[in-house]
């Protein structure tokens, strides 16, 4: 990919607030610009290629896995999957809420998944999904940095050195291929309209206002938060990932809230 010298300013704005407020962290980012059919233009970087824990950032290949399926056929959005096929565990979401006899479409547990974060309605797609499939779609999009190894909340599989991983080059490259899809069937603007529906905004949209539409998808592990989508702008469409890792949570937060504004500030004003 083409990088544009223009963004070198904003990698020093952006270190320099790294530094200033996790200096110790492994903070990764990548900021692009998206054009439909053409090769995407980096903007500026940092550690686009290092393996991060993924924590629920993961649930965006998991979608757009069932949507693949439902464009190919392999399934349809509207069969149900009953909520005992898994356990009941913590976290982000409602279905940990509800009692087991209550059934889902597979639409429903995307949508949950992703606005509400809901690790019970992820984990039942990954068990009717399969892991194995998951990441050989991974690895048919050439995302296959973005590896799905154990469960939500599965904390003994995470104590083994088994974790969902990616880099955010990875997943920069499946945001991409979604942006492309979100205008070619009903399935693609689907998944578009699921990331503009995050509820979760309080770390790179954090300055922007609610009234900034941002397709993304947070994440949050103890030392570790992470955000990344796709920003709409009068100049044009604009990929910002950022992931934090070995840093406090408070201040990863404060860090990408920062960073967001940065970000944002620089792609509407800098750029020529």
């Amino acid at each position: 990919m083409e990088k544009l010298l223009v963004g070198k300013s904003l990698e020093d704005q952006l270190d320099t607030v790294i530094k200033e407020l996790a200096p110790k962290g492994n903070i990764s980012y990548i900021v692009l610009q998206f054009d439909d059919e053409e090769e995407s233009t980096i903007i500026a970087s940092k550690g686009e290629n290092t393996i991060h824990s993924s924590a629920s950032l993961i649930k965006v290949l998991i979608m757009e896995y069932v949507f693949h399926l439902a464009r190919t056929n392999h399934l349809d959005l509207n069969d149900t999957v009953p909520l005992s096929r898994t356990p009941r565990v913590e976290g982000g979401g409602a279905l940990q809420e509800l009692v087991a006899k209550h059934s889902f479409s597979y639409l429903e547990l995307c949508r949950l998944m992703m606005v509400l974060s809901d690790n019970i309605a992820t984990n039942l797609l990954i068990t009717v999904l399969g892991m194995e499939n998951i990441n050989a779609r991974a690895e048919q999009l050439g995302v296959e940095e973005i590896e799905l190894n154990r469960m939500m909340m599965d904390f003994e599989a995470l104590a083994e050195g088994r974790d969902n991983r990616m880099t955010a080059m990875a997943l920069a490259r499946l945001y991409k291929h979604i942006f492309e899809c979100r205008d070619r069937d009903a399935f693609g603007r689907e998944m578009w309209n699921i990331l503009g529906r995050q509820q979760f905004r309080d770390i790179l949209p954090f300055y922007w206002g609610e009234d900034v539409r941002f397709h993304h998808k947070t994440g949050s592990l103890d030392r570790v938060e992470h955000d990344g989508g796709i920003l709409e702008t009068f100049r044009g469409h604009f990929c910002f990932i950022l992931l934090m890792s070995d840093t406090d949570n408070d201040r990863g937060k404060e860090l990408g809230a920062r960073v967001g504004r940065i970000m944002k500030e620089f792609v509407e004003e800098a750029l020529p």
